[in-house]
């Protein structure tokens, strides 16, 4: 193999989907690589060991060595592929990169993303060496032959159409399974432990958490603890208390007396976010042990529709269809019907009995309401102002509550104390949103604002100047990159020269640090460049930042863009504060918007804004400790909160009011400058 590189380098990448298959093992394949390799006068350092290594401990580098194992092969942004990018672009010694086949470099959903993919790492100057064929750099200004990217279109597409072809095995595999009740995968629920059975249903043993076994007519089932266990022990015991007690109340009492959750201790991830479980029990938990369909021995299957290819029915896999995505296109969870499932006996005697259990199921059903299995929104597109309206008579944040195809923000008070503090005030979302952008728009447009902005953005540019400090600090970091390219030359001179395995394998390990090193020196020297803009461009750097305000007027023309507008907010750090007053409709009274105060950046707020516990049982807690003022009616109301009307003819529930616009909303903005340069450098960036 011709070396296109000053050093002769080489990378293995591997990865599969989970499930998916491959002709050989990674160790295989890493075997075979490095003995091209050494065919071609290629320095490679991975092992089968070092691979099988990465792939127990879940690292995705080591060395020469780029894994992503058991990763969705659509994603283009992966751990191991980002780390082979960067390494590529930053090691000018890398000249040849080995992949099993196109389909474990790529399974992209579009075949076009699969090549620009793979023409993207040409272009830095390296060759792509498959199992079957040798794809060569791709030189400046070259172009690649008509009939190459022919074939390279046929394979991404046909590695994406796998995909497919793997979720249609996967869902008849755990359908059939699911028929005759052996599980289909997953931890089992809790007091559950799983067994392997043959498939007769006679039980062999209980597998370890984690253990896996594939042996022929043997499948895992779901057993249940022993009646003395302590998890089952807790199961008895939600049983019995949740007739009587909420399931809320429950949670808290287990949590109050150490009892760990079934998580307690994992690592979960959620929301992009990795953390450790607290333990703390929450009312799902209980109720989901109590709607648990093995208690009465009946193994259930196809509660959830997931996946980006195919979805579950109890017939079999049926294509995607409009409302399994969200509103930005992505695949989203479906919460099937119970006639939707699929059932069969779970191999074990009833644990309980199957009319109190029924009538607790329709208990539980009733508390719900409409509501059971419905996630809470965390959609920005529907709450662009969430946690940034504020009601002045109480001080407490407004909340935001559906209604039909809109919504409203309510006063958090009334809706936490069920109307027994404060009253149901309450403002149109859509035309808050579109009164804030208004004012936003006619504070930062005007021409003196603009020329304001400039001066400010000037100072903040000048002032993140680079120092002599961190010039110093380059300077010495390439001196040390120099130093470190002095030593490997001597090195690779004395690697020629080893006169025994041994000498050759310490003179490796030397080359292998030092390479190490001048990875980790070159990451931090393009840290140190990256963090220094040119002193000479102020004036661009001005007119940079002041370019994202011109999105403000066509966030005003068009309120639908919400995420937008809603970042828009979160960067200008806008805050509404609203006064209510009570108005005479003929027999009764409605409370309406009378004055507000809209605030940016660090400027102070009109009021001090509640800082107390909101959540229900806290606030209730803090609520009766606290010295509450009592009406002649009898009412509570918060220190300092307003007195509000009632209905002139009614049992004495406070007047929802009627939905109103903000007619009368004023009042004045202050201290926004300072806010406006932060804003526009970060939409600039």
């Amino acid at each position: 193999m011709k070396t296109l590189r000053p050093k002769n380098g080489l990378l293995v990448f591997y990865t599969r989907d989970s499930g998916g298959k491959h002709e050989m093992t990674p160790g295989e394949y890493v075997r075979m690589a490095a003995k091209r390799a050494a065919e071609g006068s290629l320095t490679f350092n991975g092992t089968p060991g070092a691979i099988e290594a990465m792939i127990r401990s879940g690292s995705y580098e080591s060395g020469d060595l780029y894994l992503d194992y058991d990763v969705k092969g659509n994603l283009l942004s992966r751990p191991g592929l980002g780390a082979l990018e960067k390494r590529i672009q930053t090691d000018k010694s890398v000249s040849h990169v080995f992949i099993p086949r196109r389909d474990r470099l790529a399974r992209p959903d579009n075949p076009v993303d699969g090549m620009l993919l793979e023409i993207k790492l040409r272009s830095w100057g390296v060759t792509l060496v498959f199992l079957d064929k040798v794809v060569p750099p791709l030189e400046p200004g070259a172009r690649d032959q008509i009939g190459d990217l022919i074939v390279s279109l046929i394979d991404y597409d046909k590695a994406g159409g796998d995909r497919r072809d793997l979720a249609e095995k996967i869902l008849f595999a755990q359908l059939g399974l699911a028929a005759v009740g052996f599980s289909t995968g997953g931890r089992p629920p809790y007091a559950f432990r799983r067994w392997l059975a043959k498939v007769d249903g006679t039980k062999v043993r209980e597998l370890q958490e984690g253990e896996r076994v594939r042996m022929a007519e043997h499948h895992v089932v779901w057993l249940p603890v022993g009646d003395e266990h302590p998890h089952m022990q807790i199961v008895k015991r939600i049983l019995e208390e949740l007739p009587t007690k909420p399931a809320c109340r429950i949670a808290a009492q287990l949590t109050a007396e150490g009892v760990p959750s079934p998580d307690a201790g994992r690592r979960r991830n959620d929301n992009g976010v990795e953390h450790e479980v607290s333990g703390a029990w929450h009312a799902t938990t209980v109720t989901n042990i109590a709607i648990n369909p093995l208690l009465l021995a009946v193994k259930s299957y196809g509660r959830r529709s997931m996946g980006d290819q195919l979805r579950f029915t109890p017939e079999g896999p049926r294509n995607m269809a409009h409302g399994d995505y969200r509103l930005d296109r992505k695949p989203k969870v479906i919460q099937n019907s119970d006639d939707a499932t699929v059932k069969a006996a779970a191999g074990f005697d009833q644990l309980v009995d199957p009319e109190q259990h029924l009538g607790l199921l329709e208990l539980l059903k009733e508390r719900g309401g409409t509501q059971r299995g419905k996630p809470r929104s965390r959609d920005p597109n529907r709450n662009p102002l969430g946690g940034r309206v504020f009601d002045i008579n109480c001080t407490w944040p407004m909340y935001r509550v559906p209604s039909g195809m809109k919504f409203h923000y309510t006063c958090g008070a009334y809706m936490q104390s069920h109307g027994a503090l404060c009253t149901h005030n309450k403002v149109a979302g859509d035309e808050l949103t579109r009164l804030v952008l208004d004012i936003a728009r006619q504070k930062l447009l005007k021409p003196s604002a603009i020329e304001k902005l400039k001066i400010r953005l000037r100072e903040l540019a000048t002032a993140d100047r680079p120092q002599d400090q961190a010039k110093l600090q380059i300077s010495r970091k390439q001196a040390e990159i120099d130093q470190v390219k002095e030593q490997l030359t001597v090195v690779e001179r004395n690697l020629a020269f080893a006169a025994t395995d041994a000498q050759f394998k310490a003179v490796a390990d030397v080359q292998a640090d030092l390479l190490a090193r001048q990875r980790a020196l070159a990451d931090e020297l393009a840290a140190l460049k990256s963090s220094v803009r040119d002193d000479g461009d102020v004036e661009q750097q001005v007119a940079t930042a002041l370019a994202g305000l011109d999105q403000l007027p066509q966030l005003v023309d068009d309120t639908q863009e919400l995420s937008a507008i809603a970042k828009a907010f979160k960067t200008m750090n806008v805050r509404v504060f609203l006064g209510f007053k009570t108005v005479k409709l003929k027999k009764r009274t409605v409370n309406r918007v009378a004055c507000g105060v809209v605030t940016f950046g660090e400027a102070e707020p009109p009021i001090q804004v509640y800082q107390g516990p909101t959540g229900r049982r806290a606030f209730r807690k803090e609520e009766k400790a606290a010295a509450v003022a009592v009406t002649p009616r009898g009412d509570k109301r918060l220190p300092g909160a307003k007195e509000a009307d009632r209905e002139d003819q009614s049992l004495g529930n406070v007047s929802r009011g009627d939905r109103t616009s903000i007619e009368l909303f004023s009042g004045p903005l202050r201290q926004w400058s300072k806010s406006l340069s932060v804003f526009a450098q970060e939409v600039a960036a």
